[in-house]
């Protein structure tokens, strides 16, 4: 079993705030204190790197965890995320932003040493495909860590994140105020968080609004979640003649992208025939065919969240609180949704 700095900090009968001072060698702890908590780190096995009292440093660290790397990738959703993570650090007053990848498939220890040898006065940890079991890890780098686009209930920690419940929820109601009693999902292959959370907030809205049996489920479509393996499983499905609803949400843009080629393909008009709803807002909704109706989630903005949180951090300005920051989503109206005639439940 992992040995974190707060398995240590309760084994030594202190808060994990002293803990964390002890462990990057912050001042206002006292020598015998200091000591004892260094010991049982030992007798533990706990890991951590060594620093002086009077060693600074003005860089920030980001770490974007791939797993899959089905779901993060050089797209425009991550990339304005990253930018804001950049701007703020800048902003706030740190010369230095480095970022490093983390790849779940490779040597952890060795890309761990890596990570140490930056020096980092804090890092932001981009979790988007993370799992809780991967979180010790990073917690034995001895600095502070604001988790970025997850959360995980066992572990204690900041976090920025998008409020997906909330925002598929959003969605769908949107779909329904517009007539559409029969709303479907496209939901993704790749069980993130983020997509279990858009699942529950589908769900929520339509249940007790479906049509005939009344059972959801029936028009949920299982894709991939890139723009290619999505179209490739929606024209699987869609070969099986299913029964369809007259709308989708889906889990987000890309999806919603590769599942409209398959529907034009197989004769199916977008939104006359089925209307579809996004999740993200990325550049290229403008440019599907139609304009992708969509939600909008302020990516720049948790980035900024994440680094001010951080900072905080790193200043020990929290007085050892954790909190959960959740941005709202926004529908952004286009051209994939054709109204029908009203029926509010």
């Amino acid at each position: 079993m992992t040995v974190t700095a707060r398995d240590v900090a309760q084994a030594a009968g202190v808060s994990p705030a002293t803990a964390s001072l002890v462990f990057r060698g912050k001042p206002g702890v006292g020598r015998e204190t200091r000591e004892r908590v260094l010991a049982i780190a030992r007798e533990m096995g706990f890991e951590y790197e060594t620093r002086e009292p009077t060693q600074k440093t003005s860089t920030i660290l980001l770490v974007i965890y791939k797993r899959s790397g089905q779901v993060v990738g050089e797209t425009p959703f991550f990339e304005e995320l990253i930018k804001g993570v950049s701007d703020a650090t800048y902003q706030s007053g740190y010369h230095r932003l480095s970022i490093s990848y983390f790849y779940a498939q490779q040597s952890a220890s060795e890309q761990l040493k890596s990570l140490r040898s930056v020096k980092c006065a804090g890092i932001i940890l981009l979790a988007t495909e993370m799992l809780s079991i991967d979180v010790s890890q990073f917690e034995r780098l001895g600095v502070p860590i604001v988790i970025l686009d997850n959360w995980f209930p066992s572990k204690p920690m900041d976090c920025v994140v998008i409020d997906n419940q909330h925002g598929a929820w959003e969605a769908s109601r949107y779909l329904i105020s517009k007539g559409h009693t029969n709303v479907g999902y496209l939901h993704s292959k790749v069980e993130i968080r983020n997509f279990l959370e858009r699942r529950s907030g589908w769900r929520t809205a339509v249940q007790g609004v479906i049509e005939d049996e009344g059972n959801p489920e029936r028009f949920v479509a299982r894709v991939g979640s890139t723009t290619e393996s999505a179209y490739r499983d929606m024209t699987a499905y869609l070969d099986g003649n299913p029964c369809l609803p007259t709308a989708y949400f889906a889990d987000n843009d890309v999806i919603a992208e590769g599942c409209i080629r398959a529907m034009k393909e197989h004769g199916i008009r977008v939104p006359e025939d089925i209307s579809v709803v996004g999740f993200d807002d990325a550049p290229m909704t403008e440019m599907v065919d139609p304009p992708l109706t969509t939600m909008s989630v302020p990516k720049a903005a948790m980035g900024a969240l994440a680094v001010r949180r951080l900072i905080a951090r790193i200043r020990e300005e929290t007085h050892g609180e954790a909190v959960r920051v959740s941005v709202l989503p926004q529908v952004v109206e286009r051209e994939s949704v054709r109204p029908l005639e009203v029926k509010l439940p």
